[in-house]
């Protein structure tokens, strides 16, 4: 492929926020793969492309008559641009999960200014962890009621219920796990106790810079029934 080409599917990529991921090295061909594991290469012949798609789910001997390789035909790569943001907008996703543990949980690709587009008010505040900054976020104009991840026993007996703690403040900590662009993690800590020494959190990992921002929007559109 011509390297503007490479340059026009990688910006395209970005400036539609899809969820590609980009390889280009010299021990593999040229191609990108989908949030579901679906990989594309990009032929081009006498100014006809051809879009190879490939499924590795399909590619199995379990699989009896399906079709691992599908070939599409297109005039302009435009069409194929056409094509990937189709399949991306196709995919049902998951931006975040509930963790247990975020004890050995360390930073990768980390660089300054991942905060710059978070902090809006003096609710936020930057910290520094040494190695890495972290962004820490408390309103006491929030009362939430949350359950910590360390009181399970409702779950030991249907006697005993279960019970929410009435937080006297809304504190959350994101942290960055991996900055690489377009792969980025973070881990957000939200306090759901209110014991100053032995702070007890709800753990949640989440995927991208967009998925970050989707879950914050989440929350406080959920936290709003406790001001």
């Amino acid at each position: 492929m011509k390297t503007q080409d490479k340059e026009r599917i990688k910006q395209f990529i970005k400036d539609n926020d899809l969820d590609y991921n980009i390889v280009d090295e010299s021990i593999s061909r040229y191609h990108i793969v989908a949030y579901d594991g679906t990989k594309f290469h990009f032929e081009n012949n006498n100014n006809n492309w051809v879009l190879v798609k490939y499924d590795p789910k399909k590619d199995d001997i379990f699989n009896v008559g399906s079709q691992a390789f599908e070939y599409l035909q297109f005039k302009t790569l435009t069409q194929i641009l056409e094509q990937l943001l189709y399949h991306d907008n196709s995919i049902s996703k998951t931006y975040w999960n509930l963790i247990n543990d975020s004890m050995e949980i360390g930073v990768s690709n980390y660089s300054d200014g991942w905060y710059n587009d978070l902090i809006k008010d003096n609710h936020w505040i930057l910290e520094d962890m040494n190695t890495y900054k972290i962004v820490t976020y408390t309103n006491s104009d929030y009362k939430p009621e949350l359950k910590s991840p360390l009181n399970t026993i409702h779950e030991i007996s249907p006697i005993n219920e279960l019970t929410y703690t009435k937080c006297e403040k809304l504190y959350f900590e994101i942290h960055p796990v991996n900055l690489l662009e377009g792969s980025e993690t973070y881990l957000v800590k939200l306090l759901c106790n209110n014991d100053e020494i032995f702070k007890e959190y709800i753990n949640y990992m989440t995927f991208k810079k967009k998925g970050l921002k989707m879950f914050l929007e989440v929350m406080f559109n959920d936290m709003t029934r406790f001001k």
